[in-house]
């Protein structure tokens, strides 16, 4: 008997029993943990044969920790390995009126515990009880309880998601072929592994079976007892953030404050930091890469994490960073990937073609990112073949190919890294960053060595397709100028700053000093054709002048599509890689034309603060509109014979070309005719009358564009036929179709706010009391009589005059 349970069991004896304790005194703590496996650290971790028991300190009770629960291995198809089962959960455990209670917390809401309203909040911010437990016995200034059935049990907070059960047909978890492969303790955490298996009608896999079954890894993790201090977020300065409103703020109303998700990194000598020296942190951050990753990649993983040292010696850090190959199973059986103490790059083999990452466990009190995670899929290989082929490598003979080789996929892969590493430290995808450099400067090779192609690794933007065959230009991606800045404006310490209010001016001076350089700016990406409004927030995207750059990525592209066949197949070779390289030559084909549209009735994007000079959102200059729709003309609306090569599309399919050409088409065609892009000029009209591109020249321009067989009396081949179809049914559909959002004036109550990243919207459009409707059918009475016209003239090709004929049909129908 251990000497400490000596002190128990004499404590038991000598202290008389408190009566609501009495039940949980009944048994000896000795009884209670008798013949138990016994994993001393933050809890004492009891196994007795099938139950699993947490002696839990005194000194952990009520504060705060977190849960996280990630997949460990998976059936085939359920998920890819090492993503989260559930959210986290921050947690408190309690003890009431005999009992342990773990209550679920949240600090969205908080207020100074010395102010009166702290009690207006706290009746807000009930915690929900997740659980309750029987005291099985005390220790020494501690209490034990039977958490078996919350962990092997059916618990929502530790089992299959709800929400996923009846897609896959479950019909109950089975708790006999279900098992806890381990339980650990450590100083700061807790781990448990636990094989869990349901019935189920559909499952991913081996569906004879009726089996659904995984692994999970549950951590639960204190959170530091002094949080760290956080710093506030800036929409200037992109970062990804936690929210939380404080009602002690000096603000009167109500109005959520953000916090910078981030590492701690605190100078270990904070004098000669103060001298301007670089210090190490006191704690480094430090990444374990999956001892299942590939042999050759592991050295382009190590340097793309390492190629971040430059940036956080810009924020004061030497040594910031340090990466080791993690431990197999046999080197220490105690390790693990899942672990809420590591942050971990995870290799998982599934055909899934991209990687993520992200903080694991955060501090909602600080935005204090404890754990970070990366998942790189196996099937990404692909995709960056893909992006390098149809982006770059008309200028770089090495990448005509469907086998890279190991330098050069490692390189890929090295960036990938990098990018992901990017948004674990906290950094969003800064689009702006990307539109920074001219075409001419991104052709230069001298210039690209030094500067880069873009000033943001972490943009969504892969390589520079400007560059063209002759220019001699590097294509590889690197730690961009923003990158350096954005960690050193969110990681440098403000040593004399005693609160997050006190770092403002600091934080301010730094931005607007840097402001008349545009690779300092930022900005997110913009998705969905509804609000794709600014072509320097546009995904895939390079170059200051981004029209230009698509027409340069539009040469590539071409030579690199009528090449396939040429650069990716090899006798004996079946057809995969000229369909999958294809298919990813159209995507990008629709990128360029996503990167033109968005800058017709759109809007460039520099976020300021009050004091500095200019507008937030300036609308785009005419001229730049009409270059825009001059690109869309030439490139996307008339037909794409350099995709349409018989003798390789014939290799492929039997058919399908021609709808497929329809559907790109189409798109460019709604993008004309979308009613959030018609509303925005209809503003810009208003605002500026002439000065601007008015939406009737741009539906007429559009028109004619469209149209232009009728207008030069012109045969219209099959694609043309189908796009012009398009045209009405997308007229139509705003005629007809297209819902109104009814809107009244904000009250006090409901007014909506803009968040960091987006102009405040405080009304919804109302079509049918727009002008979108009348411009519209004038359209519709204009292109009436052009048609007519050309009827009347004669029309001779029998599919032409057919078609024009039923386009009057559907004209009539829409008017």
């Amino acid at each position: 008997m251990t000497s400490r349970m000596l002190l128990v069991l004499l404590a038991v004896f000598l202290v008389p029993l408190a009566p609501d304790r009495a039940q949980a005194q009944d048994a000896s703590y000795g009884d209670v943990v008798a013949g138990a496996e016994t994993q001393a650290g933050l809890f004492d971790v009891h196994q007795v044969d099938d139950r699993l028991l947490f002696e839990i300190p005194d000194t952990i009770l009520g504060r705060d920790m977190v849960i996280m629960s990630r997949y460990a291995k998976v059936q085939t198809g359920l998920a890819n390995g090492g993503d989260r089962m559930q959210p986290n959960l921050l947690v408190q455990w309690e003890e009431r009126d005999g009992r342990i209670l773990l209550r679920g917390v949240s600090y969205s809401n908080t207020a100074d515990p010395e102010d009166n309203v702290h009690l207006a909040v706290e009746n807000s911010n009930f915690s929900p009880v997740i659980q309750a437990f029987d005291i099985e016995a005390r220790g020494s200034g501690s209490v034990v309880i039977d958490v078996t059935d919350m962990y092997m049990g059916d618990h929502p907070s530790f089992s299959f998601p709800r929400g996923q059960r009846g897609q896959r047909g479950v019909r109950g978890h089975d708790r006999n072929r279900s098992w806890m492969e381990f339980a650990r303790s450590f100083p700061e955490n807790v781990e448990l592994r636990i094989v869990r298996t349901y019935s189920a009608d559909s499952p991913p896999s081996t569906q004879r079976g009726g089996a659904l079954s995984f692994e999970v890894n549950h951590s639960m993790i204190l959170l530091p007892e002094e949080p760290m201090m956080p710093r506030y977020a800036d929409e200037r300065v992109t970062y990804i953030t936690v929210s939380q409103t404080n009602y002690s703020r000096d603000f009167q109303g109500v109005r959520p404050q953000q916090y910078l998700r981030r590492f701690r990194l605190e100078p270990s000598d904070p004098e000669a930091f103060a001298r301007g020296e670089l210090v190490d942190p006191v704690e480094p951050i430090v990444w374990y890469i999956d001892p299942a990753t590939p042999e050759e990649w592991i050295p382009y993983y190590k340097a793309g994490i390492m190629e971040w040292e430059e940036a956080f010696e810009m924020a004061g850090f030497k040594n910031a960073l340090e990466v080791h190959l993690a431990p197999t199973e046999e080197e220490d059986p105690e390790f693990s990937l899942l672990d809420a103490r590591y942050s971990v790059i995870r290799y998982v083999a599934t055909p899934t073609r991209s990687a993520n990452a992200g903080g694991d466990v955060v501090d909602p009190r600080s935005g204090e990112v404890i754990r970070a995670h990366m998942n790189m899929f196996h099937g990404l290989d692909e995709r960056l073949r893909w992006w390098l082929l149809s982006q770059v490598a008309t200028a770089n003979p090495a990448f005509r190919t469907n086998q890279l080789s190991e330098e050069d996929m490692g390189e890929a892969i090295r960036y990938v890294i990098s990018h992901e590493m990017a948004h674990a430290k906290g950094l969003p995808h800064n689009q702006r960053a990307n539109f920074v450099f001219s075409p001419d400067s991104l052709r230069n090779a001298d210039f690209v060595e030094r500067m880069g192609h873009s000033a943001s690794s972490v943009g969504r933007t892969r390589y520079n397709y400007v560059a063209q065959p002759g220019d001699n230009v590097n294509p590889e991606r690197r730690v961009g100028l923003w990158d350096k800045f954005a960690i050193m404006w969110g990681y440098r310490p403000i040593l004399e700053a005693e609160t997050p209010e006190d770092e403002f001016e600091t934080l301010n001076e730094w931005i607007v000093e840097r402001a008349d350089q545009p690779w300092f700016r930022s900005a997110t990406a913009q998705f969905g054709m509804d609000v794709e409004w600014d072509p320097y927030r546009m995904t895939e995207g390079i170059s200051d002048d981004p029209v230009r750059a698509a027409d340069y990525g539009m040469r590539n592209l071409r030579t690199a599509t009528e090449s396939l066949m040429d650069w990716v197949l090899s006798p004996g070779d079946d057809y995969y890689e000229l369909e999958t390289h294809y298919l990813q030559n159209l995507t990008q084909w629709n990128r360029y034309a996503e990167h033109a549209a968005a800058a017709v009735g759109g809007s460039w994007t520099h976020h300021k603060r009050f004091g500095e000079e200019g507008w937030v959102y300036t609308p785009i200059e005419r001229e730049y509109q009409l270059s825009a729709m001059a690109f869309i003309d030439e490139h996307i609306l008339q037909t794409p014979t350099w995709a349409l090569d018989m003798d390789m599309l014939r290799r492929l399919e039997h058919a399908g070309a021609v709808e497929r050409i329809r559907a790109y088409q189409e798109l460019a065609v709604q993008r004309f005719l979308n009613h959030a892009r018609l509303a925005r000029m209809i503003e810009h009209e208003a605002f500026m009358g002439s000065e601007t591109y008015t939406p009737a020249e741009m539906l007429d321009d559009a028109r004619e564009m469209i149209w232009r067989e009728v207008m030069n009396g012109q045969e219209v081949d099959t694609y043309r036929r189908n796009m012009q179809r398009a045209y009405l049914d997308q007229a139509h559909y705003l005629l007809h179709e297209a819902e109104s959002n009814h809107w009244s004036p904000p009250s006090s109550g409901n007014l909506r706010v803009s968040n960091n990243n987006d102009p405040p919207l405080n009304a919804a459009l109302h079509i049918g009391q727009s002008d979108i409707r009348p411009l519209i059918r004038d359209q519709l009475r204009l292109l009436q009589g052009e048609i007519e016209d050309a009827l009347a003239s004669g029309v001779q090709d029998r599919m032409t005059r057919i078609h024009l004929e039923d386009a009057l049909e559907r004209i009539a129908s829409a008017l």
